[in-house]
């Protein structure tokens, strides 16, 4: 890596950071890496979260999976997290250099991992094997005391303030389990017979009130909440499905939303205008003035916890780190913690080699952003102020040419602070000081 100092009279560097919202989604830009973990009671299963389980979901975009529903559904009865230790978690997001945190509340399979009074499908549900077990551990507390210990959420939002990370919800519009949101979807009950229109709409004010109500408890009772994921198929997309798509929140719950928490950031997995951008398992592409993040998992072949899954290297995330930065993008990197509770030990090594990578160099992507110069094929950039740092995939002959834009360089240095040759247009420098990155 590379670090280049410059001037110019007109500063165009300052003059891209341009966003709209940019007060309110300044933290978001600038912490630059967060820690995604997909949760619920099904993971004793080994299976992908929701998207294991059996049957016939109302979303045209997926036929099923190979988990007898009634097994699936009933997992909350032997699903039993006792070595749940949030401040473990939020310890380990630290260590890797990440900045915020997001948790699934509730995922497409329809299970609250929080005591929603709004359903009955839920971790403090009476035969819980995790609230028996919290019960069991403390015989003095009465029923809400019990439930409020129970709460899995509560208990992370609690260790994320506690940590000082930004706190984000994950939240799954549509929901497979309950009907009316399958009547609102495709006009259809359990059975399968067909509704006539006015049931239909009936149907989906019931769910907008189900999802208002939710999203309502989990902006008032958890704190600051700083940032809520929508899952749907994207409305940019819906038009690939056909038919009615989605049952996305609607503006009364959005102006809730905005009311409970005035700072909260909202994705672009509503049928509204987005703070920001969601790039699922692939790196974001550099867009002017976009506010934007890229969400993939470090292992394989799921997003929750598989016994027999694989994680991939450090260097990967390094990897993923430097190019979304340099397309001015936050990396949102998905764990997938197991039945017991924990994070998978598995996960710990990468994610801390490449946290101490990104100690190292810290300064080249918190509060920085992607460019000044794109889609070069030597490798990214970000900048900060007159300051810009580059990342390089290909040395060449190690004379590294700079394309012409209008910045004057005074000083050029590796990040280890040997000075380097330049001239106003390319850098001299031996190609074994630079940072390799795997093509893949």
């Amino acid at each position: 890596m590379l670090t280049i100092n410059s001037c110019s009279e007109q500063a165009p560097v300052k003059q891209e950071v341009v966003q709209e919202n940019q007060e309110k989604t300044g933290w978001f830009s600038d912490a630059r890496y967060g820690m995604f973990l997909h949760w619920a009671a099904s993971c004793i299963y080994g299976g992908e979260i929701s998207w294991s389980r059996a049957g016939d979901p109302p979303d045209s975009w997926h036929s099923g999976g190979k988990i007898d529903p009634v097994l699936y559904d009933d997992s909350f009865k032997i699903f039993n997290p006792t070595e749940y230790n949030p401040d473990e978690w939020v310890q380990l997001a630290k260590d890797a250099g990440m900045k915020y945190m997001v948790l699934t509340t509730r995922h497409h399979d329809g299970f609250s991992m929080f005591d929603t009074k709004y359903s009955e499908f839920k971790i403090t549900h009476p035969e819980s094997a995790y609230r028996k077990w919290i019960a069991g551990q403390n015989p003095s507390l009465n029923d809400d005391e019990i439930n409020r210990k129970t709460d899995l959420v509560r208990q992370f939002a609690d260790a994320v303030h506690k940590g000082g990370l930004k706190l984000g919800f994950y939240y799954s519009e549509p929901d497979w389990v309950r009907e009316d949101y399958r009547i609102a979807l495709t006009g259809r009950n359990f059975k399968g017979d067909s509704l006539n229109a006015a049931e239909q709409e009936a149907a989906e004010k019931a769910y907008q009130d189900f999802m208002y109500n939710q999203l309502e408890e989990l902006t008032t009772g958890y704190g600051r909440v700083d940032l809520i994921w929508f899952d749907a198929i994207k409305p940019a997309h819906a038009s690939e499905i056909g038919g009615k798509a989605a049952v996305w929140i609607d503006e009364r719950t959005l102006e809730m939303l905005r009311k409970n928490q005035p700072g909260i950031l909202i994705n672009d997995r509503t049928g509204f205008s987005p703070d920001y951008v969601t790039n699922e398992l692939r790196d974001t592409r550099y867009i002017p003035y976009l506010v934007a993040e890229s969400c993939n998992k470090i292992g394989d072949p799921y997003w929750s916890f598989s016994s027999a899954g694989t994680v991939k290297p450090a260097q990967w995330i390094i990897d993923r780190l430097i190019i979304n930065a340099g397309n001015n993008s936050n990396l949102l990197l998905n764990v997938g913690p197991g039945p017991d509770g924990r994070i998978p030990q598995m996960y710990y090594q990468p994610l801390l080699e490449a946290g101490k990578w990104l100690k190292e160099n810290a300064q080249a992507f918190y509060g920085t952003h992607g460019g000044p110069y794109l889609f070069e094929k030597w490798g990214y950039s970000t900048f900060r102020d007159n300051k810009i740092f580059l990342f390089i995939k290909d040395a060449g002959d190690g004379i590294l040419q700079l394309p012409g834009i209008n910045l004057t360089l005074i000083s050029a240095k590796t990040m280890s602070g040997a000075v380097l040759e330049f001239n106003p247009l390319s850098i001299i420098h031996q190609p074994s000081a630079f940072h390799k990155l795997n093509p893949k």
